[in-house]
């Protein structure tokens, strides 16, 4: 009789140990899988919300080292080279030639992906813009790095004439806005050819 209840109560321990440790496995790997949605997060729901080129903001989820990203299941991006065939500044705060300037950058930072695919289209647009400001370097902590000039840009890549991806993203960086422009093309860059 006690060596079914020694038993028992062995078996109790066991199937315990096991259901704490399967929940406590359980609540990280659920941190993991639950992607932030823009149309979620505090961004979005702020008032001041600069929309860009894309309409649909519903499937974009935090990216990789790139702010929010929608990539089409199934596609690699890396196996594609990229075209600009469509360069918008939504913002009234840049003149055309930076906005050209800044469309170069990109030019050139996309011309060194290299896929054996095709080529995808990109439809891109500028959708904020913040000068170098150096009154913000006062600001604790973080001064330093709000001063820099930032550029926001939304990518729209189709292959004929499907989206695969959609890519929002802002970067600051240096005191000119081709400073911040290069800052976000060597994000979507180096983002592309690993996705």
């Amino acid at each position: 009789m006690k060596a079914f209840s020694s038993a028992r109560r062995f078996i109790s321990t066991v199937r315990l140990t096991v259901i704490v440790s399967l929940v406590a496995i359980m609540f990280p790997l659920a941190a993991f899988c639950d992607s932030e949605m823009l149309i979620d997060s505090k961004e979005y729901k702020e008032k001041d919300f600069q929309k860009g080129c894309i309409s649909d903001y519903k499937d974009l989820a935090k990216g990789d080292r790139i702010d929010w990203v929608w990539v089409n299941p199934g596609v690699t991006l890396a196996d594609y080279s990229l075209s600009i065939d469509k360069f918008e500044n939504n913002t009234d705060d840049i003149r055309s030639s930076q906005a050209n300037d800044i469309k170069d950058v990109f030019k050139e930072f996309f011309g060194k992906l290299k896929g054996s695919k095709g080529t995808l289209s990109a439809n891109m647009c500028i959708y904020e813009v913040q000068k170098f400001s150096p009154g913000k370097a006062w600001i604790p902590y973080a001064g330093g790095h709000l001063m820099n000039a930032g550029l926001g840009v939304e990518l729209i890549l189709s292959s004929k004439g499907k989206t695969v991806a959609k890519i929002r993203h802002f970067a600051r960086q240096g005191s000119r806005l081709e400073d911040a422009a290069e800052e976000v093309a060597g994000d979507l860059k180096k983002y592309i050819s690993k996705h």
